[in-house]
């Protein structure tokens, strides 16, 4: 389709009842090991969500910033710079693939874990639901289903590319349905996803530009889709079982392997919610959906294995309950010092600030980094994360407005030596 481009600097109305909290782009605290940076999207100040944040081949952050509660939003790619430290409002997606915000349907509000770096430099990204039409307060796709009007049209699979500012669109795959979370096989041009809200798994291959329906999993949406060196992808059932897809035959199979839960639970809606590839590739660690706050590590080889660390962030006597979903550990990724970082509330003694946690995977020993407490901006969620080439970890926020992110910086990090490469970038959202 046509390349479309946007201003950099997009203008949108402020609400009145948008938080007006006093932390500015560029505010610092100092933490554990390193100091914490608060980067908002102000240009954007009604959007309220980042889920979809990635390092492209470049070397820079790209992110998908959402409006996924206000009606009439779409969702916007920005573009951070490690050197320069600058951030680029780059273009609109709903306008770009044909379905502007305003156009009475809900929107393309989001770009939820599926956006993908590839090592040609394109972004590789889907879109995803949730965003109510204009002038609508709320939105359920069950209501509005057959309803032409005002139904989601689909997830619109499409790349885009940094150098022209331009998005080539494959159109829609999961018809009536968002994506939720997305994998890409670059050697074979697939790319895996789930649905939402119906729960199936799909393929897409690039250069035939057909879709395949692999048929529904559940009734609990996985917020991963993974891949190991081989190019097989995995995710789990309801209940925490891992199910792999062969690459070849995109055959579905449950392993008798499961992700770790409380002993008084059976695993229900232990599904992933973020995953990442061990430092040498060869594992994966993972944290769950559900309310157990444990992290584990995935051994793909052979019929599987699964390791438990345990329930790393919470007392063990903690009730586990429907609220400790709210306290759940999120946005995973691996320090250029071999450590996991990841982020959790501490809401058993009463403060609701997320923390930066880092775990230390050889000995098994958490470190509380300290709070993520920035002006008028406690309440967040965390979301997902990336690292810079440098060491300096990226943590995307959700639920504030405007939305943003955090850049960890430890001390270990310094200016121009490169830690990372490209090779230790995931290929999954």
């Amino acid at each position: 389709m046509p390349a479309k481009t946007v201003s950099a600097k997009p203008k949108q109305k402020p609400r009145a009842s948008q938080p007006q909290g006093t932390t500015k782009t560029g505010d610092r605290s100092k933490m554990v090991g390193g100091s914490l940076e608060a980067v908002l999207y102000d240009c954007l100040p009604m959007h309220d969500s980042t889920w979809g944040i990635c390092t492209g081949a470049d070397g820079k952050i790209y992110i998908g910033a959402c409006g996924e509660c206000i009606g009439g939003l779409s969702v916007y790619i920005l573009r951070y710079d490690p050197d320069t430290s600058k951030l680029e409002y780059l273009i609109e997606v709903g306008p770009a693939i044909g379905e502007p915000p305003d156009n009475g349907r809900a929107t393309q509000s989001k770009i939820h874990y599926c956006m993908i770096p590839g090592s040609d430099g394109l972004i590789y990204c889907a879109t995803h639901a949730s965003g109510p039409p204009l002038n609508h307060p709320v939105w359920r796709p069950w209501n509005s289903w057959d309803d032409e009007r005002l139904r989601f049209p689909g997830a619109h699979l499409f790349t885009f590319d940094p150098k022209t500012n331009s998005i080539f669109d494959f159109g829609v795959g999961p018809q009536r349905e968002g994506s939720r979370c997305m994998a890409m096989d670059e050697k074979r041009r697939k790319l895996y996803g789930i649905t939402w809200p119906r729960n199936h798994v799909y393929v897409y291959y690039m250069d035939e530009r057909r879709y395949v329906d692999l048929g529904r999993i559940g009734d609990i949406n996985p917020q991963a889709i993974f891949l190991d060196k081989n190019g097989t992808a995995y995710t789990t059932d309801d209940y925490g079982y891992i199910i792999r897809c062969d690459p070849d035959t995109n055959e579905l199979r449950r392993l008798n392997v499961k992700c770790p839960h409380l002993a008084y639970r059976i695993g229900w809606h232990n599904v992933p919610y973020d995953v990442v590839p061990s430092p040498d590739g060869e594992t994966f660690f993972g944290i769950d959906w559900g309310f157990e706050n444990h992290v584990w590590e995935f051994d793909p080889r052979g019929e599987g294995s699964m390791r438990s660390f345990g329930r790393v962030w919470a007392p063990p006597e903690w009730n586990n309950d429907h609220s400790l979903e709210y306290y759940q550990l999120r946005a995973l990724v691996f320090g250029a010092d071999g450590k996991l970082y990841f982020t959790g509330r501490v809401g058993w003694e009463q403060d609701q600030v997320q923390h930066l946690i880092r775990l230390d995977t050889v000995r098994g020993k958490t470190e509380d980094l300290g709070g993520i407490d920035f002006p008028g901006r406690r309440g967040f969620h965390a979301a997902s994360a990336t690292f810079d080439f440098y060491g300096n970890l990226y943590i995307a926020e959700a639920g504030l407005h405007p939305t943003g992110m955090y850049i960890y910086r430890p001390d270990y990090v310094s200016k121009g030596k490169r830690l990372f490469s490209w090779k230790d970038v995931k290929m999954w959202g």
